[in-house]
């Protein structure tokens, strides 16, 4: 439920004279004592009079972040923002001059972030979440046998198929409301076998062989093992192995293809991870919730298949699944991995929460791609580091793949910072939320994991806990600082402030290097600019505005020389100061 408070007043007053900024010692409210590249954190007893700019000679500027640290999810708080001192734009992105100019490859024929896709796998998490219990230790699973081949006898559960072998399996129907009753019973042939793959295709989509070459067939399963399973593995644990064959089924069919409407706009739905696979098929004694007669027993993947004459729905070439399905099988495999250790850890009560689940798999695209084109871990990426070169080229296909979703969803943060929150339980429906967890998770990767971000994911993914509780333990930081940390990056990063402290810069990536072309793409911009919204208080402002726990609000105080002493101040409508949970005040001097 969202909690809302009575509406605040952000108060930005003009006056003639006043102190010029020195004297023995000054409260944390007085801000002209800051240095460049300075960060002040207050608290609203800190400022019982407003924050304070006394009249100075030098001309100055501050970005000012009204914060919302509550650990509640989705608290809300409502505020309108005035000012009657004189100044610039009162609304806008800004640009970023010392990087734009140097971008002449355009992005208009990138695909959007996939809402289709998104939509099965919150449906499909939410199940998990609701439909499915973790109840502690457990017996040994039940590893009867369901490998069969049409030609031979039965492949036993440990045995691993050789290509030409039918399997039995279950496709949970995610257009259902419980995938664990409704399934669909098919078999599919096995198409590819490596060392920690078996790529099978239903036989309802046709024999392997008209849909894929062995070639492309080989490619998805080598992908796999040489740069996905080590990947992730490294970043979340290791994979669990319920049927005891060391290897992970990439089950490719047009039950997948179903689940994307015809000529929808939404993009296409790549595949998922369900975790009613580790599930035993019968009741066991635990009752409801403790078993899934869909289950496989296996760690397998559902993923769209080709269908080139459109007999599911779309026409897909071989091609574009091989494409739209490489950044699933990394997102989905970080689920896979997630789901699997807290089903099997005794200590483990429940699935990680939303929010952190889905940043830590949108991640895992991120690190794979990292992988894919020899980036290491804490590599400073720049715009032309992950598009080196124009598409058709390998690396515009990895950008594709691994790199520009996350970059789209964050976008959509960037232009609404007050309206989602990475800790908001939207996650599940916003795809601007997903993009401020993926920064979120990624800056405390950069600045609060020692310098070893992998065992960070890792200590993440282990849990015991959930959530904020999970996040704050293995940053070993409390969300306040967290919050601070990233919101200040968000707007500081390699924007080349003087002084400023290291922890407040990305160390993967330069925001204001990569930003700028996708938001012009995603938005649809006619020039490439920093798409983060920053208000600029001018004269006459009058802004409504809000704040979601987790995330604030940027606004921006210019001061030229010789003006007069500034007040700013956070207010109820009421008058009195403001003390919303959770509110702080981030000043960050930027010169």
């Amino acid at each position: 439920m969202i909690k809302r408070f009575v509406p605040l007043v952000l108060i930005v007053a003009g006056a003639c004279g006043g102190s010029d900024g020195t004297g023995p010692s000054k409260p944390p409210s007085d801000i002209s004592s800051m240095g460049v590249g300075e960060v002040r954190v207050l608290n609203p007893t800190d400022i019982p009079n407003g924050i304070d700019l006394p009249q100075g000679s030098g001309a100055r500027d501050y970005v000012i972040i009204v914060g919302n640290t509550s650990s509640a999810h989705d608290v809300v708080s409502n505020y309108v923002v005035k000012a009657d001192k004189s100044a610039g734009d009162a609304f806008g992105v800004e640009a970023s001059p010392e990087v734009v100019p140097q971008y002449s490859r355009q992005l208009d024929q990138v695909p959007f972030a996939r809402t289709a896709q998104q939509a099965i796998d919150n449906k499909v998490r939410a199940f998990e979440r609701s439909g499915l219990t973790l109840r502690g230790s457990r017996g040994p699973f039940d590893l009867s046998s369901r490998f069969s081949a049409r030609r031979s006898a039965q492949v036993s559960v440990a045995a691993v198929p050789a290509v030409g072998d039918i399997i039995n399996l279950k496709i949970p129907d995610a257009s259902s409301m419980n995938l664990c009753q409704n399934f669909i019973q098919t078999q599919a042939q096995v198409a590819s076998v490596s060392r920690r793959a078996i790529l099978a295709v239903d036989t309802l989509d046709g024999p392997p062989a008209t849909l894929f070459t062995q070639a492309v067939l080989d490619s998805i399963t080598t992908e796999f093992d040489n740069i996905t399973f080590p990947t992730d593995s490294s970043y979340y644990n290791n994979a669990t192995d319920v049927d005891g064959n060391s290897r992970i089924i990439l089950l490719f069919t047009g039950q997948i293809n179903k689940l994307t409407p015809p000529n929808t706009s939404g993009g296409f739905v790549g595949g998922f991870f369900f975790a009613g696979d580790f599930f035993p098929p019968a009741d066991q004694g635990g009752g409801a919730g403790t078993f899934c007669p869909e289950s496989n027993q296996a760690e397998i993947f559902y993923l769209l298949s080709p269908d080139p004459t459109g007999r599911f729905g779309n026409v897909r070439s071989t091609s574009s699944v091989r494409q739209g399905t490489r950044g699933t099988i990394a997102h989905e495999f970080q689920h896979m991995i997630n789901a699997g250790n807290r089903y099997q850890n005794p200590q483990v009560s429940s699935f990680e929460a939303t929010w952190l689940d889905e940043a830590l798999a949108h991640l895992a695209e991120d690190a794979v791609g990292r992988v894919q084109r020899g980036f290491t871990d804490l590599q400073t990426l720049t715009f032309n580091d992950v598009l080196p070169c124009n598409s058709p080229c390998s690396q515009a296909n990895d950008f594709n793949a691994f790199f520009f979703q996350n970059l789209a969803r964050l976008t959509y943060w960037m232009v609404k910072p007050d309206q989602f929150s990475p800790m908001s339980k939207l996650a599940d429906t916003s795809l601007a939320t997903r993009g401020a967890a993926w920064a979120f998770v990624r800056f405390a990767a950069d600045n609060y994991s020692n310098g070893l971000p992998r065992a960070f994911t890792r200590a993440l993914a282990a849990g015991p806990d959930t959530g904020v509780r999970n996040f704050t333990t293995a940053a070993k930081a409390p969300v306040d600082s967290l919050v601070e940390g990233w919101l200040v990056s968000m707007y500081a990063d390699h924007l080349g402030i003087a002084g400023l402290d290291a922890k407040y810069q990305y160390r993967s990536y330069n925001f204001r290097s990569v930003m700028p072309p996708v938001a012009r793409s995603v938005l649809n911009q006619s020039t490439a600019t920093y798409p983060l919204v920053v208000q600029s208080v001018g004269s006459g402002s009058n802004f409504s505005s809000m704040n979601r726990s987790g995330t604030g609000t940027y606004f921006r105080l210019t001061v030229a020389a010789g003006a007069g002493a500034q007040n700013v101040k956070v207010l109820d409508t009421s008058g009195n100061v403001a003390t919303f949970p959770g509110e702080h005040i981030y000043v960050l001097r930027v010169q």
